[in-house]
Parts: structure tokens; sequence; C-alpha cells
């Protein structure tokens, strides 16, 4: 019989709610402290609390619970760069759970669950400009609040740098579409085509006076940084997120011949994997980055490597070369320095050593800004950002409020989600009266890690997405195929749920096998080697005298 389980000394691994025949035990994953995963997820996400409902079957329960934090798995389970991953506990037993990879079955899964639609609580409407992922998830979280909202897109459709700045093979259209659906089903109104800002469409001020009671901004960093290069306005040059915008439309450029692309973050790797897939017969990079220190995330670099595309590290570009009016090649220098004493980016370069490469055609994919113009005269615009408060998001004008790349600069999708959700409760509690900071400052510790568990675990070999075949005849067909719903559970099997905390629930159908205390790597829990520690049975049956004469 199960007698005790020691909390000081249970890590919450779940390795009794596994290995117990009977189903005894459950598990606690509302803890105060974060397990390391959740810790390094910037939206926050209860990863082991979901993991932990996967385990008991529970698919729909996983899905809200994860859908409390971020609304959208089906597009971070595939464009996500998992940080999560990276501080998985798990990695000191064998490697670390396939966290996105569970992200995406649920995200999919999610997708064809009934779409309630919240009841309308409240009669102030609000205006979200921008739906990339951070109006989005603001016009989300106010609609299931109760908030009438209005979305404003200067495109022809809405998704945003989702629809327009990452390629299909990543994110299919299908996906984004099924996305803005279910947002439709919560209420959500879209008006596309509508440029909001000073020389748009219309202006915040008319936003206020159409009464609109408060403003989310999301336009994004949708332009391309240029650079001032003789040259540049020569047939075959392109601009990074303009050429991806491109792809996604009905501009589609033709690409031939070879393809140099300059710069080494993710919209250079998409640029060139993107011109590859267009036709190109051979694709080079070029950075003024060292390969460890190029900022496209590792998982890109490596799809780059298998498309066949060639980095040249620590070279920029020196001069174009042109004839008639045509791109024909470039010449790039070593970067010998990126930054100055101070830290300042400030590239020195060695003339003497350069590379020439010719090329039909030149990307260049050298960063990425918003275009801000529209709102100077309404918000605080500092170096090519919204200024906004920490925590709350709030802008300079009181009822406006701004996240995503607009402002903090280009980051994560992951990021500009959880910044549209931080907006989303601050609108909420600026319309109620309330204090907008509140305790939303309050950061929760981390799971010590003298107390994670990994000592006696059972090694399990991860499971990975495999990639679909190609097909000539659809080039950017989705790259990577979902784990199966088999593949899934093993996943979240994995998971250590680090910080959780095991209980006794139905003690009475202990069998008194040992196989939870054989198998609890703390050590935490001790069963008593009878199957009740005190014979009750003795209390309720009647004795019947030697004498009696049904004994004869």
């Amino acid at each position: 019989m199960i007698q005790s389980i020691n909390p000081a000394a249970c890590t919450g691994c779940g390795s009794c709610t596994k290995t117990c025949p009977l189903d005894v035990f459950r598990l606690d994953t509302r803890q105060e402290s974060l397990s390391p995963c959740m810790a390094a997820c910037p939206a926050g996400v209860d990863i082991r609390g979901t993991h932990y409902r996967i385990q008991q079957g529970d698919l729909d329960g996983a899905a809200r619970l994860y859908m409390r934090a971020q609304p959208f798995p089906a597009i971070t389970g595939r464009v996500c760069f998992h940080p999560c991953e990276s501080a998985c506990a798990r990695a000191a037993v064998d490697a670390p759970v396939n966290i996105n990879g569970v992200e995406q079955v649920l995200g999919d899964w999610a997708m064809d669950m009934p779409a309630d639609r919240p009841v309308r609580r409240h009669i102030a409407r609000v205006a979200v400009v921008g739906s990339g992922p951070a109006g989005l998830s603001c016009a989300w979280f106010l609609a299931r609040m109760g908030y009438p909202v209005t979305v404003f897109e200067a495109a022809p459709f809405p998704g945003g740098m989702l629809r327009y700045g990452i390629p299909a093979y990543r994110l299919p259209d299908e996906i984004v579409t099924a996305q803005i659906a279910r947002l439709e089903a919560l209420g959500v109104v879209f008006r596309c085509n509508t440029r909001v800002g000073r020389d748009g469409d219309i202006s915040l001020k008319e936003l206020k006076r159409r009464g609109f009671k408060a403003v989310m901004l999301a336009p994004g960093a949708s332009a391309g940084r240029r650079l001032a290069l003789e040259g540049c306005d020569a047939e075959g040059v392109h601009w990074g997120l303009e050429f991806l915008r491109a792809c996604r439309g009905d501009e589609q450029p033709r690409i031939s011949g070879d393809v140099v692309v300059i710069g080494g973050g993710d919209v250079a790797v998409d640029a060139a994997i993107t011109a590859r897939r267009l036709g190109a017969q051979n694709v080079h990079m070029a950075c003024l980055e060292s390969r460890d220190a190029m900022p496209a995330y590792p998982h890109n670099q490596a799809d780059a490597e298998q498309e066949g595309i060639v980095f040249h590290c620590g070279f920029g570009p020196a001069r174009l070369l042109v004839d008639n009016g045509r791109i024909t090649g470039i010449e790039l220098q070593a970067c010998t320095a990126l930054r100055d004493a101070q830290g300042r980016f400030a590239p020195v370069f060695d003339a003497a050593r350069t590379l020439r490469l010719n090329a039909s055609h030149v990307i260049f994919a050298v960063g990425q800004v918003s275009e801000l113009d529209g709102f100077a005269e309404d918000v605080t615009v500092e170096h090519g950002r919204i200024v906004v408060e920490d925590v709350t998001r709030a802008t300079s004008q009181w009822g406006v409020f701004a996240a995503g790349d607009a402002a903090t600069g280009p980051a994560s999708v992951v990021a500009a989600i959880a910044g549209g959700r931080e907006c989303a409760v601050s609108i909420h509690r600026m319309l109620k009266g309330a204090d907008l900071r509140g305790e939303r400052d309050r950061t929760r510790p981390a799971v010590p890690e003298a107390s994670l568990p990994g000592r006696d675990i059972q090694k399990e070999p991860r499971h990975e997405r495999a990639r679909r075949p190609e097909d000539p005849q659809a080039p950017f067909a989705e790259r990577l195929q979902a784990l199966d719903r088999e593949a899934c559970f093993a996943e979240a099997l994995r998971c250590m749920t680090c910080g959780s905390k095991a209980r006794i629930v139905y003690t009475d159908d202990c069998m008194t096998c040992f196989s939870c205390e054989l198998h609890c790597p703390s050590g935490a829990i001790f069963v008593h080697p009878f199957k009740e520690r005190f014979a009750r049975t003795l209390d309720q049956v009647e004795v019947i005298p030697a004498t009696d004469p049904q004994r004869a």
C-alpha cells in the first residue's frame, strides 16, 4: 500500500504516473516555479501542463491550456525558433523533447475543434492596426474577452508578415487562412486595403472620432533596409522582403542562372531558398558575420545547407557588376571587424581581400525597417521604433498601445504574439478603469537546477518530423511533415514535467507491486509492504464463538 510521497524530494518527473499499472497517481503541474522550457518561452506557454494533458490522452484540454497563453500553435509549430527546446532538461538524459513538433500537432488539432463565439460583454470598440502576429494576437484575446474588434490591414488580405513575409514552404496559405477564419468566427472584423496613418486612408484621430475607445498599433517591419551602392537600380537587383512578398503574390519574379543573397538573417535564408525553388541554378549567401555569429536561426541555416546554398561568411558587398543595365555579378570584400570599441555597428573591410561572384540576380536582405512616418505626429517614435512602456506596451498617447516589430525591432513571431497579448490585457484594464500595470511584472522563479529531474530517467529516442519528398510541380509545398499521433504522444511522454508534484489519487487501487517506488529516481515514494497498514477488516468481521452451533 502506498504510504507517502515526500514533496520535498519529488521532482515531478512523472515516472510514477508512467509506470503504475493501475493509474494510482496524478501530477499537479500548477506550481509556482517554472520549468526550464516555460521560462524560455517568450509567450510563457504552460508546456509541462500541456504535455501532461497529452499524456492523459486529453488533446482538447491540452489545446485549450496552450491557447490561454498563445492562440496560434498551428503557426508557431511551423515557424517558431523553439528556444524551449534549447532549455529542455531532457537534454541531460538523451535529447530535448520535440516540443515544436508536438506544438504543430496540437495546433492542427485545435483548428478542427469547434470555435465557440464568446458572449459580447462590452460595448467599447477597439481598433487594431496591422494583421501580423501581434495584431492578430491582440484581436484574439480582446474578442475572447467580449470586445468588438476591427482589424485594419493595408494589404489585400489579412495576415501581415505571416502571409507575405514567410515563404509558403514554411507556412502554407491555408494555415494562415484557417487562423483568420477562427478570428472571424469570434466576431473580429477585418478591413483590408485600408492604410492607417497621417497619409493613409484613415488617421488615428479619425479612428477615435469614429468611436474606437482604444487603438493597438502593430504595423510590423515591412520594408527592407536599402544600401547606398551604385548599381542597385539595375535589372536583377531585388530587396529581401519585397522579393518574398512578390513570391507570395501574383508578381512572382522569374529567376534563373546564379543568385547571390547579401545578408545572414532569416529573411536572407528564406530569400535564398525561395530563389533556389524558383529555378536558380546556384545560390550563394554572403554576410558580414562569421558562420558561428550568423543571426539566422541554426535550424534555418541547416535548411539552407540541405537546399545546396553556398555560404560566404565574413564578406560584404563592395560593388555591383552591371552590363547594359543588367546585373552580371558582385564583388565582395572581407570584413575584419563588425563593431567598434564601444560595441556600435561599424564594419571594417580589407579591400585587398576580395571575392567576385557571377550573378544574374542579387538579393539584398540586410535588415528590416518599419514605416512609421504616418504615426510620428501621434506617438513618440525613436530610432525607427514606436516607444512603448515596459510590460503595459502603452505609447505616449493615452489609449494607444503598440507591439510587434514596430515597437521592438525585428523579432520572432512568438515574441510578437506575446506582445499582442499584453496589449490586449492593458486595453482591457484601461477600459475598465484599472491600473494598467497591476501585478503583471511579478516574476515567477524557475525550478532550481538541483531539483530538475534527470537522474535514473530511462532513455527514449526522440521523434523527428520527416521531410516531404520534393515535388517539381509544387516547389513551395510545405517542407516538413507533421508528427503522427503516436509519435506526438511518445514525445509528450518523454517530457519530465519538471517542477510538478505527484499526488496519490486512487489509493484503494494500489496492489503493492512496488513499481512506483522502484522507478522513482528521487526516492520520494514509500510503499508499505502490506496491502493495508492496519487490519481494519478485523473490526468489521463478526467473530463466531467456537461453541456456535452453526460451526458444528
